[in-house]
């Protein structure tokens, strides 16, 4: 009887122990399975252009004509930067978030890249443009640059004039110590308030940013100005793009000398002093590539 008892509890632990098994195997594989889908994902996003990564037949991306979206804190943020006056410069921000389209490039638009830019449909900074998913981003690409820069024609733009930025860090900082920390020094939190609201409006940490860098000489509001940047985060899941850009002009072209840009408006001397005193610090008190969000969990063609 002791040696069956015991045989029957042999059977049992060793029954148990291939149950265990048998689990172990199903979370390995379950967790393999998902590696690879996360690899699949990323793959075809590097591949295709970052709406590869686009869940099939989501209904994010509009079957129409892709437009700004009405978001009441990144237009109050935007307000706020729309004419800053750093001493003996005049700085001009806007951000726009954008609702993109399932529309594609239409034939001609494919025949002219062909001609304009052949390389592109092979590769590019937004993909090989013999993908969809790639002409889908440049057309949603030129449409916004067409409702910003209302008096140019952005149909001749190419992939490119885009430049991929891999390392968010970098623009992060370049947007503190250019933008929203020049703010910050006047209206005390504004740093926190700006990358807490960007990151409600996209998903800053999985989407890809692009920046517009046109040839010299062939886009007018790159042309003229001191300092200028126009990073496009694309967040392909909502089917988003959020826009941030930034002007930097002297204060004399910002008067009229150069430029009439009617909507800039000059502070009062004391603030422009002020602002002048304090302006000698701005790097120093930003790490490069500081996320603030991470804390808290006109000729310049920038139209309004």
């Amino acid at each position: 009887q002791v040696l069956a008892a015991v045989g029957r509890g042999a059977a049992k632990a060793m029954a148990a122990h291939e149950r265990s098994r048998a689990i172990g195997h199903d979370l390995a594989a379950m967790s393999m399975a998902n590696q690879l889908a996360a690899m699949s994902v990323a793959s075809a996003s590097a591949s295709g252009g970052p709406f590869a990564a686009m869940i099939p037949g989501s209904e994010e991306l509009r079957k129409g004509a892709g437009s700004l979206v009405d978001h009441p804190q990144l237009t109050q943020l935007s307000a706020m930067l729309k004419a800053i006056d750093a001493g003996d410069r005049i700085i001009k921000g806007r951000l726009e978030l954008f609702g993109c389209s399932r529309k594609s490039l239409t034939h001609k638009a494919q025949q002219d890249l062909q001609r304009r830019a052949p390389e592109s449909l092979t590769d590019s900074p937004l993909g090989p443009l013999s993908t969809d998913s790639s002409q889908v981003l440049l057309a949603n690409l030129r449409s916004l640059l067409s409702l910003l820069f209302v008096d140019y024609d952005c149909s001749t733009i190419t992939p490119n004039d885009f430049e991929r930025c891999p390392d968010k860090h970098v623009v992060v900082a370049t947007i503190n110590n250019s933008l929203a920390a020049v703010v910050d020094r006047v209206h005390a939190g504004f740093l926190a308030e700006f990358w807490r609201t960007v990151q409600e409006a996209i998903d800053v940490v999985n989407c890809d940013v692009f920046a517009f860098r046109p040839t010299s000489g062939t886009f007018g509001p790159a042309d003229s100005s001191l300092m200028s940047f126009h990073y496009f985060f694309i967040d392909p899941l909502r089917g988003r793009i959020l826009f941030i850009g930034c002007v930097t002009k002297s204060r004399g072209a910002a008067q009229g000398g150069v430029d009439s840009d009617s909507d800039v408006v000059l502070s009062n001397r004391s603030a422009s002093d002020d602002s002048s005193r304090r302006g000698g610090d701005s790097d120093a008190s930003l790490q490069e590539g500081e996320f603030a969000f991470s804390e808290v969990s006109d000729n310049d063609g920038m139209m309004d």
